[in-house]
């Protein structure tokens, strides 16, 4: 009789397994986010980071493709950083569509001085990640890749519930160039179920060993953080900071000013239109921000990528209009992101995609990777004499 009346009036067996289900995910997220004080952050600083040398070189530049084209299958959100001397590392995620359960997060190596990409191969999908969290995984997502001051590979990916706002972040370490990986480990930063944290750019290695990384949320409201992870003897250790509360800023792209400060930049999620890339900065390793402002440059509310040159410059990867994805410029700022010029134009097709640009540097070349028309993701590799032709430097 029982069950003749569950089946009559299947709905409301269905809203209590849904709240079962969340009650597993916030009673440990609930312990975790208050356990108690956190250290301060003034011990920190933002050690010299690696970036492409001046020399006197000449200009290159090359473009060549990660992984091929599969009917049906889409390729998106590429991160790269350097693994190993000579090398680095490209992940993404690909599918039937964005957000299937058939999506997995992939891996593909790349040698400078032979200019070869290995096959890509599967690094994470969700029956993996559910296995490895001992937790139900609907779908995988957003993965960003990069290293740490002692050596180590870090992944930071999202796992999800049910669409992006049910988004929860997760690690694997590797100590040997992503040869190998650690089973994942969920990170958790929310009294509220834990949910809606997710990951587009890298982040930076401080001192002491630890991580910061850029996050952001959408749920209800859009905005940004920034997750300081400690490595200690004890275990790992992390907090989560505020940088906005207002306007919509997602995605930040962090860039460092001497060994305190950080400039960040963020995709401009508002929903006007002429919306402008924004920016904001933290004088303290990023424990507090200042209050958003206008860039001089276009979002048509899209992820992109900046870092610093060998010369102080930033360099960013954008889409630089208000409409759409159809192009992707290199662009330049020699004052702290107050003015920009347009480098040189990547793409540019009308009704086309370009999108989420990864920027990294190793000591003689800069890798920019991207996923283009959302079935491939390109890879693009130049030096510091290509830059200085396209006008780069200040003479």
């Amino acid at each position: 009789m029982a069950g003749q009346r569950a089946a009559d009036h299947p709905w409301p067996w269905r809203l209590l397994a849904a709240w079962l289900v969340v009650l597993l995910y916030f009673i440990p997220g609930y312990q975790t986010y208050f356990s108690g004080p956190q250290k301060p952050w003034s011990d920190l600083s933002i050690p010299k980071s690696l970036s492409a040398e001046a020399g006197s070189e000449r200009p290159y530049f090359s473009e060549d493709f990660v992984n091929l084209a599969q009917p049906g299958v889409i390729c998106h959100v590429a991160a790269i950083a350097v693994a190993g001397k000579d090398r680095l590392i490209c992940t993404w995620y690909a599918g039937s569509r964005e957000g299937a359960p058939d999506v997995a997060i992939f891996e593909a190596f790349y040698q400078e001085n032979t200019g070869t990409w290995t096959e890509p191969r599967v690094l994470l999908d969700r029956r993996q990640s559910s296995l490895e969290l001992k937790r139900w995984v609907r779908k995988v997502g957003n993965a960003v890749v990069m290293n740490d001051q002692r050596g180590g590979l870090w992944l930071f990916y999202a796992s999800m519930l049910g669409g992006w706002s049910t988004a929860s972040l997760n690690y694997k370490v590797s100590q040997d160039q992503g040869q190998t990986w650690t089973p994942s480990r969920k990170l958790l930063l929310s009294p509220f179920f834990n949910l809606t944290s997710n990951v587009k750019n890298k982040g930076l290695s401080l001192s002491q060993g630890a991580l910061l990384l850029p996050v952001y949320h959408e749920f209800l409201r859009k905005f940004s953080q920034v997750l300081l992870f400690r490595l200690e003897l004890a275990g790992p250790s992390y907090e989560l900071r505020r940088m906005t509360h207002t306007g919509g800023a997602i995605q930040p792209a962090l860039i460092p000013r001497g060994n305190k400060t950080l400039i960040a930049f963020f995709r401009n999620a508002a929903g006007s239109e002429n919306r402008q890339i924004l920016t904001a900065v933290s004088r303290d390793v990023g424990q507090d921000w200042s209050k958003l402002t206008d860039t001089p440059l276009p979002n048509p509310d899209a992820g992109f990528d900046m870092i610093r040159t060998a010369d102080g410059a930033i360099l960013g990867a954008i889409n630089n209009n208000f409409r759409d994805r159809s192009d992707l410029t290199l662009v330049l700022s020699q004052d702290e992101g107050k003015t920009w010029k347009n480098l040189y134009v990547l793409e540019h097709t009308p009704g086309k995609e370009y999108a989420y640009p990864s920027l990294t540097s190793t000591r003689q070349y800069y890798h920019l990777t991207y996923s283009y028309e959302k079935n491939r993701i390109k890879h693009v590799m130049f030096n510091e004499a290509w830059l200085e032709e396209q006008g780069a430097h200040v003479h």
